[in-house]
């Protein structure tokens, strides 16, 4: 049996079956996270993450992906934080909208790390966790740490 083709969508199915999610929630919180990346994270290892995930980048800058609301915690947090507080409040902020569809931390601590490991079989290298990685104090937040 052949393994499903390297795309987004069969990524995201396939992580959210892992994880205990439906395929809709799976979509739901890589698709934000994606957002999130494709705003903050360096711009090798995204590249590098687009050219191997087809639909990655399409998720990433999709209406579903855009940057959600800050409450005020959220809004100090960016202010104060520099770069990476922005993207730490980003994060804060896709965590709650995920609550909304049924996703919580824990839920990510399962979605993600299935994420990675089925690009990391399909390509050889950890291209998801390197975007992760290149966003300072975010892993944490997405279930990655």
């Amino acid at each position: 049996m052949t393994p499903p083709a390297l795309t987004f969508d069969a990524i995201a199915a396939s992580a959210a079956a892992a994880a205990g999610l439906t395929e809709a929630q799976g979509q739901v919180a890589l698709t934000g996270a994606l957002g999130l990346l494709d705003r903050h994270a360096g711009r090798e290892p995204l590249a590098a993450l687009y050219a191997a995930l087809p639909g990655a980048e399409t998720a990433a800058r999709s209406k579903a992906a855009e940057r959600p609301k800050r409450g005020l915690f959220g809004g100090l947090m960016a202010s104060a934080g520099g770069v990476s507080g922005k993207a730490v409040a980003e994060a804060m902020g896709l965590l709650e909208q995920f609550k909304a569809e049924g996703v919580g931390k824990d839920d990510l601590k399962r979605l993600l790390p299935a994420a990675r490991e089925r690009v990391r079989a399909a390509t050889g290298r950890d291209l998801l966790g390197e975007a992760v990685k290149s966003v300072p104090g975010v892993g944490p937040l997405l279930g990655d740490g």
